[in-house]
């Protein structure tokens, strides 16, 4: 049967038809509101259909954010999976269990819609305190997820694992942990793995060193309270790591800020800029202080990495609460299970292998007489499963699902319009797949060769970028001009450039303005070039 969902652009007061819901949610403090935009814009294209909501609008105390989120659950017709909230905790509040000496902060509260003890939706956090910290981490899970960085590509299998011993009979525990790890990680491919202690005299400029060299993980056990215990104290602004960015775990005592000030290990997630990312991509920690509850943590540690390498999860979030889950299931440990926070974005698809690319096929073009489209999704050339499919036109159709054992998927459409379809595919460990095409008059139109040679090379670099980037083509001998035009995220044309004949190669500087030359928000924007015989389609990231 044909079908046909509308599109909504999710950001906050875009959403024409509420009650839809969305499967990502993303709660912020005002501040952030345009910060954040980019990642929404992301989410939302690759078929986890995203709403965006400020605080001004729906409260800021702990219960009014709970009672929001609670009937997002209940009532939307598409609930939330997955709740980003944008803030540091004096933008933001975490709820606090009070206790005496076992009292810690948590956001679990949001995201228990049931009143036990399990999260009903997966959480992350980014604890910001800036504009210019909002749009850093942003960069950095775009970076991450959208644009891995496989110009070195091994730093995927490497991985940093730390013990800080304590000289007592907890150390046999971090070194299990640390082991076990390191076995899971090796059955898998990995490279090089270093096994960083106190006692074999290494230190935090060893950990910096390997950071910057690469690694997919960075591991720490052992004591420590705002920061890593001694000598692996590090300060993440030492790192100069770039794109190669990892997924930290602290796997210690409170290490995340829980008022105004963020912990010191907290920085991994928040160093760097906008423009010079460093530090980490992800950041796994508690807000909870225990004494001998070595063996908790180790349940945590061990349940976060069986949840990726033995489980397959995909999410960063999955990979936490696996964690959580493993220290509940095991010692029914309440403060260790609401204590754990994931620090970044929960629906990031974490890095387990060296990002490869997918083979993609579908029609080069659609006409308005068609009602369907086949999207058909290999991998050495065997059918892939499981692959996260997401296409979408303007307003009018938004429509994902996965594929089928045979690495098929269809889509069916009531109505078409002219334009242009973007198609998102996303799956584990490869690299995402963006395209577009066009959708045109007739099915004779359809017929022409859409796919023979015009471009040669088509580029952005930098992207993402805050300045200005330059669109770098090579034509072939036989192309008769070029038509570029710069869409943003909900499909309308900002910017259009004409390269005609006679120029094989060179480059478009475009200072992120519309053709009024108006500065545009920050925000994932899209450049499609047209040739005579060829459509091609890459996605860009403002920030503002």
């Amino acid at each position: 049967m044909k079908r046909c969902l509308l599109a909504i652009i999710a950001l906050g007061t875009l959403i024409s038809a509420q009650e839809i819901g969305a499967r990502y949610l993303i709660i912020t403090h005002d501040n952030f509101y345009d910060a954040i935009k980019p990642l929404a814009q992301w989410k939302h294209r690759k078929g986890m259909r995203t709403k965006v909501v400020k605080l001004s609008q729906i409260g800021s105390s702990t219960a009014q954010i709970h009672d929001y989120v609670e009937n997002a659950y209940d009532n939307w017709q598409i609930p939330p999976e997955f709740l980003l909230l944008v803030g540091a905790p004096n933008y933001i509040p975490f709820y606090y269990y009070g206790g005496g000496w076992n009292s810690y902060y948590s956001d679990n509260y949001y995201t228990n819609m049931d009143s036990d003890v399990y999260n009903e939706i997966l959480s992350g956090r980014l604890t910001v305190h800036s504009v210019d910290e909002a749009q850093t981490v942003v960069n950095k899970i775009l970076l991450y997820e959208m644009t891995p960085d496989i110009s070195d590509s091994l730093w995927f299998t490497n991985a940093c694992l730390i013990v800080r011993e304590d000289y007592d009979s907890d150390d046999t525990i971090y070194w299990n942990d640390i082991n076990h790890a390191k076995n899971l990680m090796r059955s898998h491919g990995y490279d090089v793995i270093d096994t960083l202690s106190r006692s074999a005299g290494d230190n935090a400029y060893d950990v910096v060193e390997a950071v910057n060299e690469g690694r997919a993980f960075v591991l720490y056990r052992g004591s420590g309270t705002n920061n890593w215990g001694s000598p692996f104290g590090v300060y993440p602004d030492q790192t100069q790591n770039g794109t190669k960015l990892p997924i930290v775990l602290s796997i210690t005592c409170r290490t995340i800020g829980t008022s105004t000030t963020p912990a010191t290990a907290e920085k991994w997630l928040l160093t760097g800029t906008p423009s010079l990312p460093r530090g980490g991509a992800g950041y796994f920690a508690t807000t909870t202080t225990i004494m001998n509850g070595a063996y908790l943590r180790s349940a945590t540690c061990r349940g976060f990495f069986n949840a990726l390498f033995q489980q397959g999860k995909r999410t960063f979030g999955e990979a936490c609460e696996g964690g959580r889950m493993n220290v509940y299931t095991l010692y029914g440990s309440t403060s260790e299970y609401r204590g754990f926070t994931t620090l970044g974005d929960p629906e990031m698809n974490i890095w387990t292998a060296i990002p490869e690319p997918l083979e993609v096929s579908h029609d080069p073009a659609l006409s308005l007489d068609d009602d369907s489209l086949r999207v058909r999704i290999h991998f050495d050339d065997a059918p892939l499963e499981s692959a996260l499919v997401c296409v979408v036109l303007d307003t009018l159709v938004y429509q994902h699902g996965y594929t089928t054992s045979n690495g098929d998927i269809i889509f069916y459409f009531d109505t078409l319009d002219i334009g242009m379809m973007d198609i998102t595919v996303t799956a584990r460990n490869k690299i995402p797949y963006l395209d577009s095409i066009p959708i045109i008059m007739t099915g004779v139109e359809k017929e022409m060769n859409l796919s023979a040679s015009g471009l040669q090379n088509f580029a952005v670099y930098p992207n993402p970028f805050s300045g200005v980037t330059d669109i770098r083509y090579v034509m072939s001998d036989k192309c008769r001009g070029v038509e570029l035009k710069i869409y943003d995220a909900m499909g309308r044309v900002v910017r259009s450039f004409h390269v005609g004949p006679g120029a094989p190669g060179g480059s478009i500087s475009w200072h992120g303005d519309d053709d009024a030359g108006r500065k545009l928000p920050g925000g994932v924007y899209f450049i499609h070039t047209s040739t005579t015989d060829e459509r091609r389609s890459i996605a860009v990231v403002l920030f503002e």
